[in-house]
């Protein structure tokens, strides 16, 4: 069974906010978040910047706690070569 969350926010033609969550209790029971902020500073060229974190279960009964957290940050740049 898994539950997806999604929003995603335009501030301009050029610059957007976007969030996903999840929630996956088939296998390994991991709840995560994902938060990207892209760019896009000329035609066919963007900056990302993105952010997850999230944390898998042993069980999502109140007893059991998370057996661990995982965070990730990142950076993406894409360059367009043509005139």
């Amino acid at each position: 069974m898994q539950a997806v969350a999604n929003c995603s926010l335009t501030f301009s033609g050029f610059l957007t906010l976007s969030t996903l969550l999840q929630m996956d209790t088939a296998n390994t029971q991991a709840a995560s978040a994902n938060v990207r902020l892209r760019w896009n500073y000329r035609p066919d060229s963007d900056l990302y910047i993105i952010y997850t974190a999230g944390q898998r279960f042993a069980s999502l009964v109140a007893a059991n706690p998370p057996q661990y957290y995982e965070n990730r940050f990142a950076i993406k740049f894409t360059y367009s070569w043509r005139p």
